[in-house]
């Protein structure tokens, strides 16, 4: 892998029964299903390093036009997901094991747990993808059944491709 890689994250997180879900008409159904998808696609820095991968990218937060700076960090089938201020937070996937970490915002913050129930990563010379399954809870509450899809490219090998 080159030092220079794009970074391709994308997160769904589906709600089961949500309060209230927005119709065709602009009508709220109580007790519908909920999904909600965010991709991000960033250019960044890739070391190796002590049987470690390490990913760091910037993302620019909409509301505010903060950056807002990320570092991954892959070893065996832990993964570590760090993003510094003003959304401070450090979030730890293991399969088959919760982690739980602060989610610090500018408004307070909440207790996160990520509750993993499968981990698929894949390897190749120019790409680096893992998936995550896990369960998200914020302060102790389950809020959704979510799903992270990771793709690190090296810049230069033609993986990258919009769809």
């Amino acid at each position: 892998m080159t030092k220079d890689v794009l970074v391709s994250v994308k997160g769904l997180h589906s709600v089961k029964g949500a309060d209230s879900h927005t119709g065709p008409a602009g009508n709220k159904n109580p007790g519908q299903d909920e999904d909600d998808t965010v991709e991000l696609i960033s250019a960044g820095k890739y070391y190796f390093r002590n049987g470690k991968h390490y990913v760091e990218y910037e993302e620019l937060e909409e509301e505010t036009n903060t950056v807002i700076k990320n570092r991954i960090t892959l070893r065996d089938r832990h993964l570590e997901v760090i993003r510094k201020a003003p959304f401070q937070t450090k979030m730890i996937f293991e399969e088959n094991t919760k982690n739980t970490s602060w989610y610090n915002t500018p408004v307070g913050s909440m207790l996160a747990g990520f509750d993993v129930n499968e981990m698929q990563i894949r390897e190749s010379d120019d790409l680096i993808e893992i998936g995550v399954d896990y369960a998200l809870e914020i302060n102790y509450e389950h809020v959704s059944d979510s799903h992270i899809q990771i793709r690190i490219m090296a810049k230069d090998s033609g993986l990258f491709h919009l769809t």
